[in-house]
């Protein structure tokens, strides 16, 4: 949805990822010292898939936001930023149990662009075709294919709308997900709720 652009600064974006493949590359495990590292385990997983560590980030089954986005307009700030304002339209799945209850929206956002850290942060307006609201708060990091243009970005997200609206179910949940992003600045966007064990304790004023 936040769609990370090529841009003038591309060299920069290139040589940060040349500084930080020579780091790794120097710091490489030799071949004895891989045959006894501990072996690892995902930390992200659908509940759909089998685990093997005790704290995976554990995501719905059935995606809650598929969204197509498109670039609108693409704003340099300076050398490290820029701004970017987006629309798009897709699918809501609320989380009730009924995989059927599929609702339509549209959509327009705006987010500030690191060239830097290659990473997003802005909001985003969900609008249905009954005329309700949600706001999507999100932050993306990129990375990038710098000979293609394409890139993928991991997603996180939280949704708040009216508490008593059509959309109620959705007020409050952390999303995360996949950004596939396109050379042209379009870009599809998959989230699942995060169904953390932990829920958000109510905020009492002192």
């Amino acid at each position: 949805m936040v769609t990370v652009i090529r841009s003038t600064k591309i060299l920069l974006i290139m040589t940060i990822n040349i500084l930080i493949l020579i780091a790794l590359t120097a710091t490489q495990l030799t071949a004895v010292e891989a045959q006894t590292a501990a072996p690892t385990s995902t930390l992200i997983s659908n509940s759909n898939t089998t685990n093997t560590t005790s704290s995976a980030i554990d995501l719905s089954q059935e995606p809650v936001l598929q969204e197509q986005t498109r670039l609108d307009i693409a704003t340099p700030i300076n050398y490290a930023y820029m701004s970017i304002t987006f629309t798009g339209n897709g699918t809501l799945t609320l989380p009730n149990g009924n995989i059927n209850n599929k609702v339509n929206f549209t959509s327009n956002g705006s987010a500030l662009v690191s060239f830097m850290t290659q990473s997003a942060q802005g909001t985003e307006i969900i609008r249905t075709a009954d005329g309700t609201t949600a706001t999507l708060t999100f932050y993306e990091i990129v990375k990038f294919n710098p000979a293609t243009g394409e890139g993928q970005g991991i997603f996180i997200a939280e949704i708040n709308t009216n508490p008593n609206g059509p959309l109620a179910s959705l007020n409050g949940i952390i999303l995360a997900g996949i950004d596939e992003i396109r050379p042209n600045g379009e870009s599809n966007v998959t989230l699942w709720e995060w169904e953390s064990t932990v829920n958000n304790l109510a905020i009492l004023p002192v």
